[in-house]
């Protein structure tokens, strides 16, 4: 065990040097991390995905349909519901205004000019 921080140094220094390092049996040679094949493989590939996105784009046109319509057949709702007592308390009126209105509620902020 090193007993002063100068050989902790070099012990580090050491060790990141060997894990920098490269396997020898993958030295001199290409890589292909991406796991790419030959270029009829990657053709394949490509027609593939073609497929599968000319296979796709109906349904979403169909589910954009479907929501669309949905979405025009949706009733507004009348009125804000019930008031209940604890959803508007006021500890003291906001600095705007009459100090009554949040300050992106226009409605209320009409009804009091």
């Amino acid at each position: 065990r090193p007993d002063n921080s100068r050989e902790i140094v070099m012990l580090g220094r050491n060790l990141l040097r060997r894990v920098a390092r490269s396997p020898p049996s993958l030295r001199g040679q290409k890589r292909l991390v991406g796991g790419h094949g030959s270029p009829e493989e990657i053709k394949e590939g490509m027609a593939w995905w073609k497929k599968v996105t000319y296979a796709s784009l109906p349904l979403v046109a169909g589910a954009l349909a479907i929501n669309t319509a949905l979405e025009l057949m949706h009733h507004p709702h009348d009125g804000e519901g019930p008031v209940y007592s604890y959803m508007k308390i006021r500890n003291k009126p906001y600095p705007w205004g009459k100090g009554d209105c949040n300050f992106f509620d226009f409605k209320c902020r009409r009804k009091e000019e």
